[in-house]
């Protein structure tokens, strides 16, 4: 029956032809039959295609992912360009993720850190044996600050209890707050004392309760630091360690030739910092990551090392055992003076170089209870003739220098004289920043410097200017700030003079005012003022000074001419931004902040 049935494969399968990347595009031949009049204005034409996509369109389209390009192809000149512009860990994630990016993109090193110990001076030793990194160093940050000596665990604890001061306050603050919220549930909390909450700055198991039901972001972050603190006991172990072996490589100068093989051995260094402020309290952030910090176990509590934010009586005694162990330095069996280890050691160093080339020299310690940098100033010292030497043999064009003079030495003439002196050495200059530290150590002048030792001969040339506590009157800004025709930007720290029952800053600015709509032929520059409010905060005004000298007529005066109390400073309190002191980007708006204060004044009240 089934003898004649012949069994036929089944028809191949077409495929379907997909539709080509211009028919997808929405671009379709013109063809009056296919298009209607309704719809011909919404599609694109060919010419409109090639001229958004190029000539290549729609070819361009069609090869799929095999033409795509990626950062791995790009040439090695253009990846190192992009590199500059993103961080440090993006840069080490991309090595991690490519083996391509792990030969052809080099880590961004550009500062390396000398100071009395091991982990900063292995990492400089590391890089200065490196073909490649050695010459990407451009900044050399010299480390000033020596840990202070505990012989006891007494001290330690104590210094440790008042660097914690204001961290202990807020948590006690909070512990309070939530005690008092939710007491009606537990009244055994209202029996609590502080004491049964806190212990040598560590949260006990009730207060950890208290603060795990209360669940906000500083509970969350107070317990994340508990979590990882240790006890001071351990932390005291270690610092001692630490401190012996400071001692040792202090003692053996060895910091010191570090410094010198440095300048040497990386040639291309352009800037020299010295600064204070790599190792503030444990839970301060630092301005510096250094090999030190990051070779510390977590959670390790030691004390701020002066002279960062220390009271001024307590500065001045660890400055006396500063210099006392300072003292003991010797060299070729000389006795240093005390003024060598700091500074001098410094510069010396620069002009043991046969053609120095840097460019920027840094002093960084505005946030010193107390500074030692002044003794240059006395033309007789040694420190004077070796900066004066420096200044002349090498093409400075970035000064930062923070002076701190001890009473009203800076007062003097002579004192300003030598300063002037200095400055005027400084041929290439183009970006100051000059500051006197007396704030910082509770000192307040009450007269204007005899005149301003910024020279002449210098204003020309400046293209940025940056003033801290340096209190001149309205009359020498205005002359110096009209005879600086290249400025770009001035910035004005703490530069009011409180003492006086008026102010003559709005007078000041409406003669800047009316010089720069006057002059044509000279920049104008942005300007910044700075008035403190508070010993962690400040006001600052920027983009309000800017528009009341180059905006409309009826742009407000920013400045008030009698402040409204003793003692306030002179920028009107609803404008600019209330900014901390320690960090400028942790800022808020003034007038949000007299809003914010105003309620609470009203829930006082309450």
């Amino acid at each position: 029956m089934f003898a004649n049935l012949q069994i036929r494969p089944a028809p191949a399968k077409t495929r379907r032809r997909k539709p080509s990347l211009s028919i997808r595009a929405g671009v379709t031949k013109r063809r009056v039959s296919t298009v209607s009049a309704v719809s011909a204005s919404n599609v694109p034409s060919m010419s409109f295609m090639e001229g958004l996509f190029g000539d290549e369109f729609p070819e361009a389209f069609g090869s799929g992912a095999q033409n795509k390009k990626t950062i791995t192809d790009l040439p090695t000149e253009l990846l190192e360009i992009v590199c500059e512009h993103i961080s440090k860990l993006d840069i080490k994630r991309l090595r991690l993720a490519s083996k391509h990016l792990a030969s052809s993109v080099y880590l961004r090193i550009d500062r390396i850190y000398v100071s009395p110990n091991r982990a900063n001076l292995d990492y400089l030793h590391q890089i200065q044996a490196h073909p490649t990194y050695r010459g990407r160093v451009r900044e050399i940050v010299w480390d000033d600050a020596l840990l202070n000596e505990y012989s006891t665990l007494k001290e330690f604890r104590a210094a440790i209890v008042a660097d914690e001061r204001e961290t202990t306050r807020a948590i006690e603050s909070r512990l309070e707050e939530a005690m008092e919220i939710y007491g009606d549930e537990n009244p055994e909390y209202r029996s609590l004392e502080m004491e049964d909450l806190l212990q040598d700055g560590r949260l006990t198991e009730v207060a950890k309760g208290i603060l795990l039901r209360y669940d906000d972001q500083f509970s969350r972050d107070i317990l994340a630091r508990n979590a990882t603190m240790m006890s001071i006991e351990d932390s005291y172990v270690l610092y001692q360690e630490l401190y012996r072996q400071e001692q040792e490589l202090v003692e053996q100068q060895i910091d010191a030739a570090a410094l010198h093989q440095a300048l040497a051995g990386f040639p291309n260094v352009r800037r020299v910092t010295l600064t204070t402020d790599v190792w503030p309290a444990w839970n301060i952030l630092p301005r510096y990551s250094t090999p030190y910090h990051r070779s510390l176990p977590l959670g390790f509590r030691k004390p701020a090392v002066w002279p960062w934010l220390r009271p001024r009586e307590e500065s001045e005694t660890i400055l006396n055992q500063w210099r006392s162990r300072n003292a003991k330095l010797t060299k070729d069996g000389v006795l240093l003076p005390g003024e060598h280890r700091s500074y001098g050691v410094v510069v010396s160093a620069v002009l043991t170089m046969p053609n120095p080339q840097i460019e920027e020299f840094v002093i960084e310690s505005e946030h010193q209870a107390n500074c030692y940098h002044h003794c240059f100033l006395v033309e007789t010292s040694r420190n004077y003739q070796i900066t004066k030497q420096m200044f002349q043999r090498t093409p400075l064009k970035h000064l930062k220098l923070i002076v701190t003079p001890p009473n009203d030495y800076i007062m003097n003439p002579e004192s300003l004289t030598n300063l002037k002196s200095l400055l005027a050495e400084l041929q290439y200059l183009e970006h100051l920043d000059l500051g006197f530290n007396d704030s910082r150590s509770g000192r307040t002048w009450r007269f204007f410097l005899r005149f301003n030792p910024i020279p002449e001969t210098m204003r020309s040339r400046l293209r940025s200017l940056t003033l801290r506590n340096v209190k001149l009157s309205e009359q020498d800004l205005c002359n110096m700030l009209t005879t600086s025709p290249n400025l770009q930007h001035v910035t004005f720290y703490d530069c009011f003079q409180r003492m006086r029952p008026g102010c003559g800053w709005p007078w000041l600015f409406r003669q800047l005012r009316e010089y720069y709509n006057r002059e044509i032929n000279v920049s104008k520059p942005s300007f910044t003022v700075v008035a403190p409010l508070s010993r962690q905060d400040s006001q600052l005004v920027d983009e309000e000074v800017d528009a009341f000298l180059y905006g409309d007529d009826d742009a407000e005066n920013p400045f008030v001419t009698r402040p409204p109390k003793p003692g306030a400073n002179a920028i009107k309190p609803h404008m600019g931004w209330k900014v901390w002191n320690r960090d400028g980007s942790v800022r808020e708006r003034m007038t949000e902040v007299a809003e914010r204060e105003e309620m609470q004044e009203r829930d006082e009240e309450m």
